[in-house]
């Protein structure tokens, strides 16, 4: 595995700082696991069933309810303290199924064939036709991010390094791009997210994570332009997290001309109010007022240091 990162890295010319660099690195991450204390083991496999290619068993790793304490940091990616027995297990590093033949991904078991929880049918994955003849023809590409890894099964067995978690999340990032090309809802959104999780397992693991941190920000601005979430409240939090990368990025004007967004928002939705009583801003204030938290403490010099 060693061989194979080098490679990937530095390419085949051998480099004794290089190979101090990738030995040093890996034995830095090598116990990031996201596993931590003693307790029972909040997690459980899933069986399921890839929609590209019809591999089955694909081991999907489940949180079992309310065994984790779960709370949010400021660019909205979960942290997991265990309760009620349970130990802490980071499941960020374990939420995305593999399918060890196509390299399908997905965090969402819907994406996937499974079945339903009383076992007595079979439930068909809420791709589209379209998004699968897509990542069909994709195999090739998801391969190249893999690397040269031959055993998949193996590789994305727990417990997984940083390394391969956040492989996992550019799997799922290459088939959020598939479904963005057919303008499914949330694709670019996902994108966003899921590049917003590699760049916390970077941040945990002593890694620089700008370069991720500007990808994501691209990614938002790109859902932020296309409208590509249909739910109110992920349009909201799309705006939040532009304001607040845009502040970690040291972009202050971005983050203000963000800020007007939400009362663009307001103001427009307030007329809206006049015509019908149903609507109302809470959605939008209370993203609003999140955004303006921030914005207040940007002169924090440790307002994202735990980020």
């Amino acid at each position: 595995n060693l061989v194979h990162e080098y490679i990937r890295q530095y390419g085949p010319t051998i480099d004794i700082k290089a190979i101090k660099a990738i030995k040093e690195y890996k034995t830095k991450t090598s116990g990031h696991t996201g596993e931590d204390g003693s307790g029972e083991d909040p997690i459980y496999e899933v069986e399921l069933t890839c929609p590209v290619c019809n591999r089955d068993k694909i081991t999907f790793y489940d949180l079992r309810a309310k065994s984790q304490q779960i709370t949010q940091n400021k660019f909205l990616v979960p942290c997991y303290e265990g309760v009620a027995g349970y130990k802490s297990v980071d499941y960020t590093m374990l939420t995305v199924a593999v399918c060890p033949r196509c390299l399908f991904s997905s965090s969402d078991k819907k994406d996937f064939i499974r079945r339903s929880p009383a076992g007595a049918q079979t439930l068909k994955s809420q791709l589209i036709s379209n998004v699968v003849t897509g990542l069909q023809e994709k195999i090739g590409e998801r391969k190249t991010v893999l690397g040269n890894i031959s055993n998949c099964e193996e590789h994305f067995r727990r417990p997984r390094t940083a390394d391969v978690a956040m492989t996992s999340y550019r799997l799922c990032i290459s088939r959020a791009s598939v479904e963005a090309w057919y303008e499914q809802p949330y694709s670019v959104y996902k994108m966003g997210a899921y590049t917003l999780r590699i760049a916390r397992i970077m941040k945990d693991s002593g890694m620089d994570n700008t370069e991720n941190l500007k990808e994501a920000l691209g990614y938002l601005e790109e859902a932020f332009r296309v409208s590509n979430c249909p739910s109110e409240e992920i349009e909201m939090q799309v705006i939040y997290l532009i304001v607040a990368l845009s502040l970690k990025l040291e972009d202050q004007a971005k983050a203000h001309s963000y800020l007007a967004v939400f009362s663009n928002l307001r103001n427009a939705r307030l007329a809206e109010m006049k015509e019908d009583a149903s609507l109302n801003c809470v959605v939008i204030d209370k993203w609003n007022d999140k955004a303006k938290t921030l914005w207040e403490d940007r002169d924090e010099p440790d307002l994202f240091a735990n980020e």
